[in-house]
């Protein structure tokens, strides 16, 4: 399928909405979305469409969008404990997933039907093709790569996910608000990266945390041209 032209514009700066966290300055904001609603997919087998940009009626806030310090280096640690992505009415819930390299995700399936799990990455390790029947649980352990994971199933060509693997914390994905909140970051000047998988909507900002004052974002992107992607 053809990528989506993109137009973003520019990040705006709007009053704290909370306070600094210990060891860190809070980063917190929403992503907002103007442009066109492309056309859903059709499930068939659930009688139901998805669609692929959801946004907020009240805000045009952006679900599923990924927000993340780019370039961010953090100490080794345990990776956190297993994350959940499950198969419900032909479709991977959630359909954005970011983790953290070494952490391990269990892929459920919570329909009455056959499942896989089709992923696609640059990093092979990432990459492999699990079948998941009815009440069943497979998992996989992900390792940091460029670009995210794609996931599909074989048997079901609707259904499609998302998974970023990051070495390090700072992360965070847009709720049905289009609201994010990353972990507490320390004082410094970063390279903020926002990408919205489905919409193939980006945007790369710099961002400077000063000691003592939390910030809010507003980040808005727009879409010209309305074309079909998965």
């Amino acid at each position: 399928m053809k990528l989506l032209a993109v137009s973003v514009l520019l990040l705006i700066l709007v009053p704290p909405l909370s306070g600094v966290e210990p060891g860190g300055v809070t980063v917190e904001g929403i992503i907002v979305y103007t442009g066109p609603l492309p056309k859903p997919v059709p499930v068939p087998e659930a009688q139901c469409e998805r669609h692929l940009i959801e946004r907020d009626a009240k805000t045009n806030g952006l679900r599923d969008a990924v927000v993340w310090i780019e370039g961010m280096k953090a100490p080794a640690r345990k990776p956190p404990r297993k994350a959940v992505m499950d198969q419900r009415a032909f479709a991977f819930v959630p359909h954005v997933l970011a983790i953290e390299a070494g952490q391990e995700v269990e892929f459920l399936n919570s329909d009455g039907a056959n499942h896989g799990v089709l992923a696609s990455s640059s990093e092979p390790r990432n990459a492999f093709n699990l079948v998941t029947p009815p009440a069943g649980s497979r998992t996989h352990r992900f390792v940091s790569c460029r670009g995210p994971v794609r996931l599909g199933c074989p048997i079901h060509a609707s259904m499609a996910a998302w998974i970023f693997v990051f070495d390090h914390p700072f992360f965070a994905v847009t709720d049905a608000q289009g609201k994010f909140r990353l972990p507490p970051l320390p004082p410094g000047k970063y390279r903020l990266e926002v990408r919205h998988p489905t919409g193939e909507m980006r945007r790369t900002r710099e961002l400077i945390v000063e000691a003592g004052k939390p910030t809010a974002l507003r980040i808005e992107l727009v879409r010209k041209d309305a074309q079909e992607k998965r």
